[in-house]
């Protein structure tokens, strides 16, 4: 008896794995296609050491987002262990800036995240460190 319910539970827990397996993923928020997100820097090209990392922060029309947490990261993306993160501090009609120090040149991925009321925004933009 206590053998036949085990194989009972089991069964029941594979059924509820593999349907879950199988579900459709949640769709995807909208509010990436809200915001648009543009990255300058100074110097222009980045080269290694300090550089201030200039974020331009609009909606769908072009309007500057203002008020907006926003969280920047570097990673190297060739070099496991080589990243930087923090917030950037805002600068008015949309413009958000973080001082950053390149410790070596190659790819880098910087991922930006907005956040305000409901919107929550995450993009990955590449640059090349020269």
């Amino acid at each position: 008896m206590k053998k036949t319910l085990l194989v009972s539970i089991l069964l029941i827990i594979m059924a509820l794995t593999l349907a879950a397996c199988g579900a459709s993923p949640a769709p995807e928020s909208d509010s990436a296609a809200q915001v648009k997100i543009e990255l300058e820097t100074t110097p222009d090209p980045v080269m290694v050491g300090d550089a201030e990392l200039i974020l331009l922060v609009s909606d769908q029309d072009g309007n500057p987002i203002e008020g907006a947490s926003v969280d920047v990261g570097a990673d190297h993306t060739d070099m496991t262990g080589m990243g930087m993160h923090g917030p950037a501090t805002e600068q008015g009609d949309g413009r958000y800036a973080i001082n950053a120090n390149f410790s070596m040149t190659g790819n880098w991925m910087i991922t930006v995240y907005v956040r305000q009321g409901d919107l929550d925004v995450k993009q990955d933009i590449s640059i090349v460190v020269r």
